[in-house]
């Protein structure tokens, strides 16, 4: 008899838990990081079972987009959860009548734009020449948020020379989905010493030691700056430069190794068999370019590569 009595007292205060002892309490804010808002993010729950786990599931609304707010009406809340679940009237619920809920999100400004870029730059070095390498925006854009997430980004110049750009493309990606794409106008600035004419060079002069100096210039607009004057000096422009101007190796030519009409030394060398002949080249050609050479002997033209001056080396 005792037995059965302590039976129905645990049984009956068992089941007075489950039905009358769960308190739902909302609070007076939140801050979530998804794109939905459920009863877990805004309420607070007295005990801990299957019902409350598959409540706190419950999603109640739409977050509001990144950084921004919305308030909710928790009566409104409970007469839907009540409704859509049928949720014991039992139920005690606390709280405000009214909850702030705020999407928390990644904010991006003008310093983390510019650290972007300069990163991109950063790891183009090698691309790029040895200079002081720098990209100035025109202007930056207001702060801006995107949803939390792991962070990513693509930096695209205007120009795919990088040093010519006048502009930056950015991509920012937010778990692997695109958030948000900005372009950032501006100029680049590239600082190096480079060879530059100390005075005018006429077009098809050979170029001095003392027509060249050195000097540091913003080299962002030329396409082929020369870094040694020896790459330039005793070299026949193809064009006037400007003194003060920065020389480039496209404006002055290479002398040929073999001009043509030149009587050349032709040598084959195949394993332990080495021949020489003379012949006549058909053409210019600079060193390890293929020409085409008449041999002496038999009179046929072969293709020969200049390995020095005077010198050619059948090709087989």
């Amino acid at each position: 008899m005792i037995r059965l009595i302590v039976f129905i007292f645990c049984l009956f205060f068992s089941t007075a838990q489950v039905c009358h002892g769960l308190e739902i309490t909302f609070r007076p804010s939140a801050a979530v990081d998804g794109a939905s808002i459920t009863l877990a993010d805004v309420a607070d729950f007295d005990v801990q079972s299957d019902m409350t786990q598959a409540l706190a599931s419950q999603i109640i609304s739409p977050s509001p987009p990144p950084g921004q707010e919305i308030l909710l009406q928790t009566g409104s809340l409970r007469l839907y959860l009540t409704g859509a679940l049928s949720i014991p009237a039992s139920v005690r619920w606390n709280g405000p009548a009214s909850i702030r809920v705020l999407r928390k999100g990644i904010t991006l400004g003008p310093e983390k734009i510019q650290s972007v870029i300069a990163e991109f730059l950063r790891l183009r070095r090698n691309d790029l020449p040895e200079a002081e390498i720098h990209f100035t925006p025109t202007s930056l854009p207001l702060p801006f948020i995107l949803p939390s997430g792991e962070l990513t980004w693509e930096v695209i110049p205007s120009n795919p020379g990088i040093l010519s750009s006048t502009s930056m493309s950015l991509i920012f990606s937010v778990d692997g989905h695109v958030r948000k794409n900005i372009a950032i106008a501006g100029h680049m600035e590239a600082i190096a010493p480079v060879a530059v004419a100390a005075s005018a060079i006429e077009r098809g002069s050979t170029v001095s030691a003392e027509q060249i100096h050195v000097v540091s210039r913003n080299i962002a607009d030329t396409s082929s700056p020369c870094f040694d004057p020896r790459d330039i000096i005793g070299k026949k422009t193809n064009r006037t430069i400007k003194e003060g101007s920065v020389v480039e190796r496209t404006w002055v030519d290479t002398p040929p190794m073999v001009a043509r009409g030149q009587m050349v030394k032709i040598l084959l060398n195949s394993g332990e068999l080495h021949v020489t002949t003379t012949g006549i080249a058909n053409m210019n050609g600079l060193k390890d370019q293929i020409i085409r050479v008449q041999n002496m002997t038999s009179k046929k033209v072969i293709s020969c590569r200049v390995t020095a001056p005077g010198i050619v080396e059948v090709q087989i």
